[in-house]
């Protein structure tokens, strides 16, 4: 089974247990894979999160029924799991613009998308993005250790460079284990289901694990993990670099029969020798950790 059609197994089971109280972490534990790596996906699929999803999957399902039988509107209100009629008509006024009495009334047409129909969606957006794609090496690591400045992106994606300043002016404090090699480190642990999407991001470089660390230094030690390594091409004038993130969390995983690896909930870029920021011919690589798909284990 492809994360494709686990969305979509996802997607029914939704539709059969509205009146219930679903969350990510409740469908995380009911089909074995961790909440960021459900996060990611049905994002990608969907275009929405999963709480912004539901919310609109019962109101929408709600206006069909309201239009389309004579059910008692507190009836629906409860199947599609609301908690009061007060909060029925406050959320489908604020998503329709009218209470649901005057939907029935005047029986407005919405567009309504089928589990088929939203799945085709994303599968076209995915042929015009065709013209990008990466193919992955599948590296092991080892557990090593990081040193580096961290900011939360809540104050800005200019933190990201503040970061890289910082580390670079303090570079020379730092005992490094490569000195041709650096890592920007996004750490999605604190709240990955927050739209937009934000992080803590490190400029950092590897230490030894008992790396003496001046103060404010923060220190990330990565556990052994097996990687999805996308070799990126260019110096990042474009955009290359979210381009690809774009593309592996939007088109490969979604697609692939991988999960994102529940004991790190991050990724990171990797610079080396290949880097140059004033050149187009730079290079980096861009770190997933993953593991096989439940019943994909040999092949």
């Amino acid at each position: 089974m492809s994360n494709l059609q686990l969305v979509e197994k996802i997607l029914y089971y939704m539709d059969e247990h509205l009146s219930e109280n679903i969350t990510f972490e409740h469908l995380a534990e009911k089909f074995g894979y961790s909440p960021f790596h459900f996060h990611r996906i049905f994002s990608a699929v969907t275009g929405q999160t999963i709480r912004d999803y539901l919310s609109k999957r019962r109101l929408t399902l709600a206006h069909q029924r309201l239009c389309e039988t004579s059910e008692r509107i507190v009836d629906i209100c409860f199947e599609m799991g609301f908690s009061s009629l007060r909060t029925f008509n406050r959320a489908f006024k604020e998503t329709f613009g009218m209470r649901p009495s005057q939907a029935r009334k005047e029986k407005q047409k919405i567009t309504y998308r089928d589990i088929g129909t939203i799945i085709t969606g994303y599968q076209k957006r995915v042929v015009l993005e065709g013209d990008f794609a990466i193919e992955p090496q599948f590296v092991e690591r080892e557990e090593f250790v990081l040193a580096g400045y961290r900011k939360h992106t809540r104050e800005g994606f200019s933190v990201i460079g503040d970061s890289w300043q910082e580390l670079k002016q303090n570079l020379w404090q730092l005992n490094r284990k490569n000195t041709n090699a650096m890592y920007g480190f996004e750490d999605y642990s604190e709240d990955f289901a927050k739209e937009p999407l934000q992080f803590y991001y490190m400029a950092a470089v590897e230490v030894e694990k008992d790396a003496y660390l001046p103060e404010g230094v923060y220190k990330q030690v990565v556990p052994k993990a097996t990687y999805a390594v996308f070799a990126v091409n260019g110096n990042n004038t474009k955009g290359e670099i979210a381009k690809a993130f774009r593309y592996i969390y939007g088109v490969w995983l979604p697609n692939s029969d991988y999960c994102i690896d529940d004991k790190l909930t991050a990724d990171f870029e990797y610079y080396d020798e290949r880097w140059d920021c004033q050149s187009k011919a730079a290079q980096l690589e861009l770190y997933i950790p993953v593991k096989r798909l439940r019943g994909k284990q040999n092949g």
